[in-house]
């Protein structure tokens, strides 16, 4: 059965089929409320000569045929309602740069122009357009295919457009010849020898964590060793109508370190550098209920609330941020526990500075770890997180806690930062306890020092 019908056929007669209007207050103070928005990435405190861009990795519009509740083009055109969330979500929620990822049907059989929905008020440039927001900063709108790979920021269709179904050395050069930066999608169901073979053909990057595959069933019971369902209970006191948990916080039901990505990844980065993302995979095809603050379950702004990259861009600009995600400079962050700012990481060594993403000759020197904090407009009570941070070599815990830390030789360094969220007790609902627990936030992309 398919994981939205799996998913309906459960929640039948669980779950209000209108809304009742926002979520229920509770009887915690807070300092900033819960908003469907989140903090302008300008205002992120960001290392020196960079900025944050924010941006979606692994996105589909109605180019693709799955969605929109599986109709994404009725009468032939893309459905009007399905793409006005998906532009309303990325103004709302301040997105810089959305990397579409449409499937071959119905993308591969569209003009390049038409992969990026142009209106009449979007600026049109080289390589996809800047889409308007009525009230802000536009957004970056950049295309891309999820086929055999996953090549994102096509600067026009490849020559071979059966190979956008291929995961062929031919079809990732042909992607790169494009302009593309070459992923692959649910790095979870890849095997090992599989994933070393495609990097050795040219592949460039990985999602280390993919949203859909910790709500699919089958993903979760065969290639991430979780049970199927359970999180359809876990998510009650966010879903249900008579809860009183902020609904936008469900995502808390399936929230964790995806091992299996995280392994492939590591070992990836120990053969050759290798950009890990964090992949949306948003359709708006998953879960229609409409939720207590008037919003489906699978909403485009609610999913594309819960996780973006951080990217460290050097100005605001197609190049800039094509360039940091080629690079591997950025972090992908899980959002809805709140807006990190202030983070840096960095190899310090013979006068050079390397963020994460570089690649440099091991010559001794320090790793230097700035824990972020909570951004100030980020949702809060009047209590602070705990923020922790665990420094990775070559994939195995190596140091704990911010601070500089003397490099012992060369390895490939990454760190996450875990998040103890007491800032958001008030939108827990009334037994907050059992997501007062540590949660995965940041992970850092490595920082490669060889021999």
């Amino acid at each position: 059965m398919p994981l939205r019908s799996t998913i309906l056929t459960i929640l039948i007669g669980c779950t209000a089929d209108d809304p009742t209007g926002s979520s229920k207050d509770t009887a915690l103070s807070t300092t900033r409320p819960w908003t469907g928005s989140q903090p302008d990435a300008a205002t992120i405190v960001a290392p020196d000569g960079f900025e944050v861009m924010r941006a979606i990795t692994h996105l589909h519009s109605a180019w693709s045929h799955d969605a929109c509740d599986g109709d994404p083009l009725p009468g032939g055109e893309p459905d009007p309602s399905c793409l006005a969330d998906l532009r309303a979500a990325l103004c709302t929620l301040q997105i810089d740069a959305a990397y579409l990822s449409d499937h071959p049907t119905h993308a591969g059989d569209q003009g390049y122009d038409a992969l990026v929905h142009l209106r009449d008020e979007d600026e049109r440039v080289e390589g996809g357009a800047w889409m308007a927001c009525p009230d802000g900063e536009p957004v970056l709108l950049r295309p891309g295919i999820e086929g055999g790979m996953m090549p994102l920021g096509l600067e026009r269709h490849i020559d071979t457009l059966d190979l956008y179904g291929d995961r062929s050395p031919a079809a990732i050069a042909e992607a790169q010849a494009a302009g593309a930066v070459v992923f692959t999608a649910h790095t979870e169901g890849r095997t090992l020898e599989d994933l070393i073979a495609l990097q050795a053909a040219g592949l460039q990057g990985v999602e280390a964590f993919n949203i859909h595959a910790m709500f699919d069933p089958s993903i979760r019971e065969e290639d991430l060793g979780l049970e199927r369902l359970g999180w359809l209970t876990d998510i009650a006191p966010f879903s249900s109508p008579d809860g009183d948990a902020e609904p936008d916080l469900l995502f808390l039901g399936v929230l964790g370190e995806q091992a299996p990505s995280i392994a492939a990844w590591d070992a990836l980065s120990a053969i050759a550098p290798t950009v890990g993302i964090g992949g949306s995979d948003a359709h708006q095809n998953v879960y229609p209920v409409i939720l207590r603050d008037g919003e489906r379950g699978d909403s485009y702004r609610r999913m594309l609330r819960w996780m973006s990259n951080h990217l460290l861009a050097t100005e605001r600009s197609r190049a800039a941020a094509d360039e940091a995600l080629a690079a591997g400079r950025l972090s992908v962050v899980f959002e809805v526990l709140g807006t990190p700012s202030g983070l840096d990481v960095a190899v310090t060594q013979s006068e050079q500075r390397l963020l994460p993403g570089s690649r440099a000759s091991w010559s001794g020197g320090t790793l230097s770890v700035a824990c972020p904090t909570l951004h100030p407009e980020s949702p809060q009570g009047p209590d602070a997180p705990d923020i922790t941070a665990s420094v990775f070599k070559d994939g195995v815990p190596w140091a704990e806690g911010c601070g500089d830390h003397a490099l012992d030789g060369p390895g490939v360094y990454r760190v996450r930062f875990d998040i103890l969220p007491w800032h958001l007790a008030p939108f827990l609902g009334s037994d907050a306890d059992p997501w007062l627990k540590t949660w995965p936030w940041v992970y850092t992309n490595p920082i490669t020092l060889t021999e």
